[in-house]
């Protein structure tokens, strides 16, 4: 999978993720370290990258369309060591069918994994 990982995301998440063989681009080591919102959507919509975050904001589906991009998970792992984050996200993310993950919203919590969206065949 192709991956933009969002700034607030965790160095060990991303690290994991490139370890399972995914091409992740961290925002925050990159130009696009202080981009907006819009700004990384817009990316993720031109080169049809999945949207790695835990900024709730992701999950306004009117806003940010996740069929526009590659999909968008958000994880809603909070108040927790970045290494408990690390592994519930971990154990979440491998229980997911990657292929679904495309054009939806995906959300990670402590209680598993919730698909939103609308799949449009084409």
């Amino acid at each position: 999978m192709n991956i933009i990982a969002n700034e607030n995301v965790f160095e060990p998440i991303i690290e994991f993720l490139r370890s399972e063989g995914h091409n992740v681009i961290s925002v925050r080591h990159s130009s696009l370290s202080g981009a907006s919102d819009d700004e990384i959507y817009e990316k993720a919509v031109k080169e049809e990258l999945i949207i790695l975050t835990m900024d709730k904001d992701f999950s306004r589906i009117i806003r940010f369309p996740p069929q526009r991009c590659g999909g968008i998970i958000v994880v809603k792992l909070y108040k927790m060591t970045v290494d408990k984050t690390t592994e519930l996200f971990k154990k979440n993310f491998n229980t997911m069918d990657k292929k679904k993950i495309e054009g939806q919203l995906v959300i990670i919590t402590k209680d598993g994994v919730r698909i939103r969206g609308i799949r449009t065949s084409e």
